[in-house]
């Protein structure tokens, strides 16, 4: 993946515009997206269910920073905090789906042998959803623009061994063409 697509990524990021996931914010997601969007299952599980055994997370970067201002507003933490940030593609037949950036509490992504700096390319969500010991917050939801194409993203603060784990995943256009509800 060139530096220019990282950039790109980066920039739905920093161009979201969140709000709450309620009852109205629901029936604004597109039809098709909608099932996925709200579903409080793995993404990584769905995915990998309509993958045909394609699934797989590309890295894009890992790097120790501070969040942007919205992600620290919404962690609660105090600003210019650093933290682990993760940002990987979810792809399906070797092309990216979905984008996602974790932001990861240092003292837990460094926590022991287990910790989570050190993934590489497991999935997050495969870790927290396996574990059993990880609470999901209260969810948002977004849109954004990619190559003038809007880009519909959730974002979930996850409880997890004392700490708050912040995903967010933009749903990318090519994701439409394996999913499919009656």
């Amino acid at each position: 993946m060139s530096a220019e697509t990282i950039i790109s990524y980066a920039s739905l990021a920093k161009g979201a515009q969140w709000r709450a996931d309620t009852a109205l914010s629901q029936r604004q997601l597109p039809s098709s997206l909608a099932p996925t969007m709200v579903d409080r299952g793995s993404l990584t599980a769905a995915l990998r269910n309509i993958s045909d055994g394609t699934f797989q997370v590309h890295v894009l970067s890992q790097v120790n920073g501070v969040p942007l201002w919205h992600e620290q507003r919404k962690l609660r933490c105090l600003p210019h905090s650093a933290a682990l940030i993760r940002q990987v593609t979810l792809n399906i037949h070797g092309e990216a789906v979905v984008y996602a950036r974790s932001i990861i509490p240092l003292p837990l992504a460094n926590k022991g042998a287990q910790g989570l700096a050190t993934l590489g390319d497991t999935p997050l969500g495969h870790l927290l959803f396996k574990d059993g010991r990880m609470r999901a917050s209260r969810r948002d939801f977004s849109e954004a623009s990619l190559a003038n194409q809007r880009i519909h993203a959730r974002r979930t603060p996850y409880e997890y061994l004392g700490h708050t784990i912040l995903v967010s995943e933009f749903f990318l256009p090519a994701l439409n063409q394996y999913l499919q509800y009656d």
